[in-house]
């Protein structure tokens, strides 16, 4: 019997967090907020291409080497916490306000794409740069357009695929405690005929 395919596309999640010590993936991610749709992308570009050729023009050696991969997605009206935790800036939360010096984003960060569908394929990064636009429209408000560059591990790793294995589902409601003090359910009957002590 063949195994169904299961998708990664449609609705995914996005978390980040800043690289830990030594590459290591970040242990505390937080979700970039709402995704605008069809706006996330992970592509590849080729890579630069060595060539020797003798005499004549005769290709006699050739290498490819790897090229960039960025991932890209658009979040709309970003949190005010969201941004001070990447951007050089200052979060007033009293005032509501955020006073934002700078769009250059220093630190490196560790990226989770997770997709809607439980066995599709998602991708853990564990360093990537980050570049940061921001935008306004009258169509679309405040926006911020996020482009991840996956950077190269030390031990040579550029990300890592998964499968999502897990549906989070919301917790059930407590259960109703029908006994009485005596630990038996009470006489709904007697109650309904108007019966009391």
């Amino acid at each position: 019997m063949a195994n169904t395919r299961i998708m990664s596309w449609s609705e995914c999640d996005i978390k980040i967090g800043k690289t830990g010590a030594n590459e290591a993936m970040a242990t505390d991610l937080k979700s970039i907020g709402t995704i605008k749709d069809k706006s996330t992308t992970l592509e590849s570009a080729e890579g630069e291409v060595l060539e020797a050729k003798a005499t004549g023009g005769k290709m006699i050696a050739r290498q490819e080497l790897d090229g960039t991969i960025t991932l890209t997605t658009r979040v709309i009206e970003p949190e005010f916490e969201f941004l001070s935790g990447i951007l050089n800036s200052v979060l007033n939360e009293d005032k509501d306000e955020l006073k934002v010096n700078s769009l250059v984003v220093p630190e490196d960060f560790s990226v989770q794409v997770t997709p809607q569908n439980v066995g599709a394929t998602g991708v853990r990064i564990r360093k990537a740069s980050l570049a940061y636009k921001e935008g306004y429209s009258e169509e679309e408000g405040m926006y911020a357009d996020l482009t991840f560059t996956v950077l190269a591990c030390a031990d040579g790793e550029l990300y890592t695929k998964f499968k999502k294995n897990v549906m989070e589902t919301p917790e059930p409601d407590p259960e109703i405690d029908l006994t009485d003090e005596t630990g038996q359910e009470p006489d709904n009957e007697g109650i309904q005929n108007g019966e009391n002590d």
